[in-house]
């Protein structure tokens, strides 16, 4: 089943004429998101990675008694921005990097396509287990700050992974390209 959804998701996104619309989208929900994090997010409030990497309760905990109620409705706000950030940069690794590994063989075309993919499964993840804990701080879980803190880990070694690849790809291409015929 999850090969079948990474395969259309490979042929929806993996051309390269929708990279202008995904890289806007893309831009543009970061923009909300670092704009409304500096309106909203109150001084002395730790920013939403600290959040995410936690791991103990009683981290998390200190981290969001710093910041007060204000900081909490903060971060659930931008959790819920994060939903569209996903989105977005996951269409748009998807769709550059599809773009960039479509002449390759299948499987591993599919296999590096899928890093980003896997990497918004586990923000969205981690995005819901951190609302649960957001929506009510007086009954903190250890297991599930432990385990959005896994996942947000995960999501950022695949997301850094994703653009090595793209870096290395774009580079073979700019390289080939520079070659004298």
């Amino acid at each position: 089943m999850i090969r079948k959804i990474i395969e259309f998701l490979f042929n929806a996104l993996g051309v390269k004429e929708f990279l202008i619309f995904t890289g806007t989208f893309f831009v543009l929900t970061a923009f909300a998101m670092l704009t409304t994090d500096s309106f909203v997010r109150p001084d002395g409030c730790v920013g939403i990675i600290p959040l995410e990497l936690a791991f103990t309760k009683e981290r998390f905990g200190s981290m969001i008694g710093e910041c007060g109620a204000q900081g909490v409705r903060a971060h659930i706000i931008l959790v819920w921005i994060d939903y569209l950030f996903i989105i977005a940069y996951t269409g748009f690794l998807g769709n550059l990097l599809g773009a960039l590994v479509k002449g390759l063989e299948r499987e591993r075309a599919l296999t590096l396509f899928s890093l980003p993919i896997y990497a918004g499964a586990l923000d969205v993840i981690e995005n819901t287990l951190l609302l649960n804990q957001l929506s009510n701080p007086d009954n903190l879980n250890s297991l599930i700050i432990l385990a959005a803190s896994i996942a947000a880990s995960i999501k950022f070694l695949l997301l850094i992974a994703t653009v090595a690849v793209i870096v290395y790809y774009l580079l073979a291409a700019v390289s080939v390209n520079k070659t004298p015929s």
